[in-house]
């Protein structure tokens, strides 16, 4: 639970820092960089912890398929909610240009 408190006041902190503008241009041009590095680092450190667990590697045909139907859906899922939200708002806002005709 701290731990997932700290990535809140973290990306707060940083939401907060981008409004305000209180972040450098110098930082801005580099920060696609910074990302890429952290990201990798990321996955680096993720893969050595997977692969470090000998639980993890032996359930790795199941733990694979659910993984596999949990991306598809929640890939599917924001796809279709994206769709749905964006043709709301062109129906909507067409149905309050009539009316105000």
């Amino acid at each position: 639970m701290e731990q997932i408190l700290v990535y809140v006041i973290v990306m707060s902190l940083g939401a907060l820092l981008a409004k305000k503008a209180l972040i450098p241009q110098s930082i801005k041009k580099r920060l696609g960089t910074f990302q890429s590095i952290s990201l990798f680092i990321l996955l680096g450190t993720m893969g050595y912890k997977i692969g470090i667990d000998d639980s993890i590697l032996s359930n790795f045909k199941i733990i694979g398929k659910q993984s596999i139907i949990f991306a598809l859906f929640t890939a599917g899922g924001s796809v279709l909610f994206t769709y749905l939200f964006f043709n709301g708002i062109k129906i909507f806002s067409a149905k309050n240009k009539k009316e105000v005709k």
